[in-house]
């Protein structure tokens, strides 16, 4: 079968999709046929007739290729599509129970993919045959558990750096969320369609407002923790093929790959560029596995997203997208554009820094994100006139924590069933407590803009709380207590040449304490760096290290709102100038001002 029979085929099948019948019996094509379509039937007529007539010139999916190789590719146009019907009767994986309760039964194969017809999209692996992309360019990827961020860095030969924070939120139709942060969330919808962020939002509040559905929302942790392999429960999958959350991890990224490199192709540059990505502190084993499945699911990301295209903003059957990973895993492809992984503190030391302003400061970052807590300590010494240029991290000085975010949506959730007076022997217990996973964010959100909550549940039942209630819950209280122990953890255990630079070194010293991550502001986050830190019964004066940096205020004041969720992506994607965790000491200088954190020297965008 040549080339042009195969885009013949994928086109013809698309047009049949678009056929919708009426309420008369009748059916219409929707749409306007593209150039490409109308070729297909003309093909198609040509083959039935024994006519050859030659293949029109040009480009899109109709163009013929050089050589005519015969590969599948992709043929998808952004107004018409490619879907394949999902599976009727669908034997669901387990009773109704939250998917955390599901048992790890799931293996890489998917028995339930196949369909009596295939799937109508063919991979689409031309990423893998560009030219070698341009050098001193690349972006950062940061997979958040709530948010996801991406920034490119382009370095110019009169040592500018053109930094772009990526407008993710454009192509995924979300920019009244925000246009450079992108929704962590997946939904299965009840005909077995995958949507991503805005969108998964939007559709799961519609389908499972009652409590009965689940959506994904946390699938990030399936990366640090285990489970990975554990199949989805049909309160999330309720129908389709069986899938694990390692499938949905991947969907996932797939989408964050589209979003970002539409966004790299918009500005110019190819979408091979090669990409940094960015992980918790997990160290030993675990750390090695994670950025392992974390570097190779990247890879199929891209060729995934090119295969499906735009076809992705508008929701995916879940067994086309199971059948084209199949196809993608019966070969072996590596992918040269996927570049080294970064820890997230590393990317936020890297956006604070500046190379051409003095500075002589230790700087603990604590990164809170929704689904994990990391820290890191780091010695940033710059002095231009006398060619000092050093930024290094203490060596055994990451910490990875998994209180964060979520576990106050957890706390938050309980506080409020418990309140109600519901409990797990009522019937509609389940629904409550979904009904509230699916909204938990914005109440949060609500609680500490508000300083006050009001919620009617889905029972009926009216719940008032105010801020200081929750923040006087001791599990509240355990989890200010454990960020604040971790920074006494890595003070008292990295080389005393760190601690001493503050204590013992000439004049006023104090440790900058970098607040970033979307907890940046909670009050017990904000307390770190409010009051002194006790390190082996010797006071350590703490400093709060600047929140917006001011290049970014001079570039685009807006965003300085999303400043602490993107700063990890936008440090994560300059040149690797900070050392990782060594044996570095540090001996005391003749600086004596306070920490100062200061901007970019940058071109704008």
């Amino acid at each position: 079968m040549t080339l042009d029979r195969i885009e013949a085929r994928i086109l013809l099948k698309n047009l049949l999709n678009r056929v919708k019948v009426l309420d008369d019996g009748s059916r219409q094509l929707s749409g306007v046929l593209t150039e490409d379509e109308l070729y297909a039937l003309r093909f198609a007529l040509d083959e039935l007739t024994g006519d050859r007539t030659p293949r029109p010139q040009g480009g899109g999916a109709a163009a013929a290729t050089e050589n005519n190789i015969e590969r599948p590719v992709a043929a998808v146009s952004p107004s018409s599509p490619i879907t394949e019907p999902c599976p009727t009767d669908p034997q669901p994986i387990g009773e109704f129970v939250d998917t955390d309760e599901a048992d790890d039964t799931a293996t890489d194969h998917h028995p339930e993919a196949s369909a009596d017809e295939p799937s109508a999209y063919f991979l689409n692996t031309s990423v893998l045959d560009l030219p070698e992309p341009p050098p001193h360019v690349r972006f950062c990827l940061d997979f958040g558990t709530a948010m996801s961020k991406a920034t490119l860095v382009q370095e110019h030969t009169d040592g500018l750096e053109e930094i772009h924070v990526l407008e993710l939120g454009v192509p995924a139709d979300q920019e009244e969320v925000s246009e450079t942060l992108l929704i962590s969330s997946v939904y299965i919808d009840d005909e077995g369609r995958l949507w991503f962020g805005k969108a998964a939002v939007e559709r799961s509040i519609l389908e499972g407002s009652d409590g009965s559905r689940q959506r994904l929302d946390n699938i990030k942790r399936r990366l640090t923790e285990e489970g990975g392999s554990e199949p989805v429960g049909s309160r999330a999958k309720p129908t389709g093929p069986e899938v694990t959350y390692g499938d949905i991890v991947l969907a996932y990224l797939t989408y964050l790959t589209w979003t970002a490199t539409r966004c790299v192709e918009q500005l110019g540059f190819p979408s091979n560029l090669p990409r940094r990505f960015a992980m918790p502190c997990l160290g030993g084993a675990k750390g090695r596995e994670t950025i392992h499945r974390l570097r190779t699911a990247l890879g199929e990301a891209q060729i995934l997203a090119d295969t499906f295209g735009e076809a992705l903003r508008d929701g995916i059957a879940l067994v086309d997208f199971i059948s084209v990973v199949d196809q993608l895993r019966a070969q072996q492809y590596d992918y040269p554009y996927i570049a080294e992984d970064i820890t997230e503190p590393l990317g936020v030391a890297g956006s604070i820094i500046s190379w051409t302003s003095r500075i002589d400061s230790l700087v603990l970052v604590v990164d809170i994100g929704a689904g994990t807590s990391d820290m890191s300590l780091y010695r940033l010494h710059v002095d231009p006139e006398k060619g000092v240029s050093s930024g290094v991290e203490a060596g055994d000085s990451s910490r990875v924590l998994t209180e964060a975010g979520n576990h106050l949506d957890r706390i938050l959730i309980e506080l409020i069933v418990r309140k109600s007076g519901i409990t797990s022997e009522d019937p509609v217990w389940v629904n409550v407590r979904g009904a509230l996973e699916l909204q938990i964010r914005d109440l949060k959100e609500t609680l500490f803009n508000d300083k006050y909550l009001f919620i009617t549940l889905m029972n009926g039942a009216e719940i008032e709380l105010d801020l200081g209630e929750f923040l006087e819950l001791p599990a509240v209280k355990s989890f200010g207590d454990s960020l604040r122990a971790a920074m006494v953890d890595i003070l008292e255990n990295v080389d005393r040449s760190w601690v001493d630079w503050v204590t013992v070194g000439a004049g006023r010293r104090t440790l900058a304490v970098a607040l970033t991550g979307g907890g940046a502001e909670l009050p017990m986050v904000k307390s770190l760096a409010e009051q002194p830190i006790s390190i082996n019964g010797v006071p350590i004066p703490v400093s709060r290290a600047v929140a917006f940096p001011a290049w970014l205020r001079e570039v685009d004041e807006g965003l300085e709102d999303d400043y602490p969720r993107i700063a990890v992506s936008l440090g994560g994607a300059r040149r690797r100038l900070i050392e990782r965790g060594g044996k570095a000491k540090v001996t005391a200088g003749d600086i004596t001002s306070t920490p100062r954190i200061g901007g970019y020297y940058t071109k704008g965008f």
